[in-house]
This record gives C-alpha cells, sequence and structure tokens, in this order.
C-alpha cells in the first residue's frame, strides 16, 4: 500500500440550534506508519460490512463536484491539500441549512496501487475510556472507533475518470450509508455525489436464476455442492471487496470439483445471459442477502422465527399452499427435547 495523502475534519452540527463547528489540521498529518496502519484497520472494517451500493459519480456536473476535483488532482492540477481544504468546504456547504445532525471525524485517504488510484472518506464516531498516565492516575480520553465506521466510501480514481463510455466502470465508487438515518444517508451521498445505483439485487437474482438453471440436472448432492460452493465464493469475494468474476468462479468450481469443466459454468452464465435477454456482463457485484436467501429459507413473526435449509423443501420439510401449512418430518433432536418437555410440563 502506498499512501499518498492523509487528512483528517471534525464536524459538529446541530440543525435546530443551527450550530455548526469544524476543526481542521493546522500542519500536514502525514502518511507514515499510523496512518497507513488507521487505512488498513478502516478498509478491513469496510469492505467486511454488507450493504453498500455501487454506481458512478452523477451525470450533472454540479451534483458531483469531487468528480473534476479528482481530474485536477490526476492532472497535477490540484494538490492533495487544496483536494481536503475543498471537501471539507463542501461538506460545510452541504450541511448550511440543512436538518442534519452530525457530530463526527471525517478521514480523507488518497492511496495509490500498482495499477489504480483509491479515494477513501470514513465518517467515525468516537469512544470515551479510562487510561492510566504516566503518574498512574485515572484520565479521560477520546478515540476513533474504527470498529465501527458510520459511512464510508471508496472510490477507484482511475476507473471513475475514464472517458471512454466502452471501458468506464459502472461501479468505481462504493458507498457504506448509515443505517436507520436516512437524512444522513442521503447527505453523505449527495456530498460524494454518485448518480443512480446498481440494483445489485435484481442482478444477484438474475445470476442465482442462472445458478438453479445450471444445477437442475444434476444429481441432488452435486447440485448442492455446486450451489454451496457458489454462495461461499460470492460471499469471499464480497467480505475482500472484490467482485465475482464468472471466469474465475467457473475455474474454482472446477478445482473444488463441483463441476467437471473448467470454463461450463462460466459459459452457461453468458448463454443464459443471451437467451433471458439480460446486459451482458462477465463479473458480478454480489447481494450477500440475497446469497444467503439461496441457501436457507427463513422467516419470522412475533411469535414464530424459522429457517432451514432451501435443500429440506419437498423432503424433510413440506409446504402445502392450499393449507397453508408446513410438516416438519425430521424434527432436530435438540428440539424434540425440548417439546418433550414442554409436554411432560403440562401433563
Amino acid at each position: 500500500m502506498a499512501l499518498s495523502f492523509f487528512t483528517a475534519s471534525y464536524m459538529q452540527h446541530a440543525a435546530q440550534a443551527n450550530q455548526f463547528r469544524c476543526q481542521t489540521p493546522n500542519v500536514e498529518l502525514g502518511t507514515g506508519g499510523r496512518p497507513e496502519y488507521l487505512l488498513r484497520e478502516l478498509k478491513q472494517a469496510f469492505v467486511g460490512k454488507a450493504g453498500k451500493i455501487h454506481g458512478n459519480f452523477s451525470r450533472e456536473l454540479a451534483e458531483a463536484p469531487l468528480k473534476p476535483w479528482l481530474q485536477e488532482l490526476q492532472e497535477e492540477k490540484m494538490s492533495f491539500k487544496s483536494l481536503g481544504e475543498k471537501l471539507w468546504q463542501h461538506f460545510e456547504t452541504k450541511l448550511a441549512g440543512s436538518s442534519v445532525d452530525l457530530d463526527a471525524h471525517i478521514l480523507l485517504f488518497v492511496e495509490s496501487l500498482a495499477e489504480c488510484d483509491f479515494l477513501h472518506l470514513f465518517l467515525l464516531d468516537h469512544k470515551e475510556g479510562l487510561y492510566l498516565d504516566t503518574e498512574l492516575q485515572l484520565s479521560d480520553s477520546l478515540y476513533l472507533d474504527i470498529s465501527k465506521v458510520i459511512a464510508g466510501c471508496r472510490i477507484n480514481i482511475t476507473d471513475a475518470l475514464i472517458a471512454d463510455p466502452d471501458v468506464q466502470s459502472d461501479s468505481p465508487i462504493s458507498l457504506l450509508r448509515p443505517r436507520g438515518d436516512k437524512e444522513l444517508s442521503d447527505f453523505f451521498t449527495e456530498v460524494v455525489g454518485m448518480g443512480d445505483a446498481l440494483d445489485t439485487k435484481a442482478d444477484t437474482e438474475n445470476f442465482l436464476d442462472a445458478v438453479a438453471e445450471f444445477t437442475k440436472d444434476m444429481d441432488e448432492d452435486q447440485a448442492a455442492l455446486c450451489r454451496s460452493e457458489v454462495v461461499d465464493y460470492c460471499i469471499s469475494q464480497d467480505k475482500l471487496g472484490e467482485t465475482v468474476v464468472f471466469e474465475e468462479l467457473s475455474n474454482a468450481l472446477a478445482e473444488s470439483k463441483a463441476v467437471e469443466d473448467d470454463a461450463s459454468f462460466a459459459n452457461f452464465v453468458s448463454d443464459y445471459q443471451s437467451q433471458r435477454d439480460i446486459a451482458k456482463t462477465e463479473e458480478l457485484i454480489p447481494d450477500r442477502a440475497k446469497l444467503r436467501q439461496f441457501l436457507r429459507i427463513s422467516g419470522r413473526s412475533e411469535q414464530l422465527s424459522m429457517s432451514f435449509n432451501a435443500d429440506c423443501l419437498g423432503d424433510s420439510i413440506v409446504y402445502d399452499p392450499s393449507a397453508d401449512s408446513l410438516t416438519i418430518k425430521a424434527i432436530p433432536n435438540a428440539l424434540k427435547m425440548r417439546l418433550l418437555e414442554h409436554l411432560n410440563q403440562g401433563s
């Protein structure tokens, strides 16, 4: 990892009181050991979180000023320091007059890897703790809560600035939005300047439909193995922050003996897309929730919670749509014991 730039800001905005406070560093923060360690930990926390959205900058230039700033940065017409200053001003402008409450540290990193440059932006909360000072006296301390990223963004600068639409990526931006706070979520999306997001749920559903079609003529054990291997591989890639390349997945399935031919799965997906008039693609940004639902059927109400392997349906678990009932033929031993205990208590 080659960290090119690191800067930070602390912002407080109380919308109801119309109060704003912004603190930025007076000196360069450097790019040595501690910032690199911090970025490494934040990247790990970021890629491990599900529910990110992916897309590109808005086509309206006024809605995505970050894109021309990054262009100037790449062309060395703007310094890293100026980029940070413009971004903090952008935050302040967006917050002014908004109803968003914010109390967070905002960290900005620019990273140069072998083939691409990346911008990382994180909103972090802070926690209060106690420590013993050199006189062994208890003192208070504030520290960054790295494990709980409020919001985050990773931009592949190189891909985002490709001018040729035929080779430009549809998803150079990965965005982790705050949960449970729609106003802050919308605010962060607007600050980044992201346009329409990819529909990763629909894409994953189409992909899993292809997997189901691919495995339907296999024997039961082979089909279960193949489906499991596909889901495990896709989830692993998502946790690494990587896309699922169908050719690489096809090779992995052959290595695990889930399929016989290295190219069979990739070729099948390609043909399936053509036959169903699905936009042709050689890779997938998976939706983790959809992947898990492919192998397990679950649901809950206030009084009942149930989850079971999808392969059980029609075998040890039978659903009768006309009666709207489930019949469980092979009850787990632990559940059986609990049921018997409950019956004995009532008798």
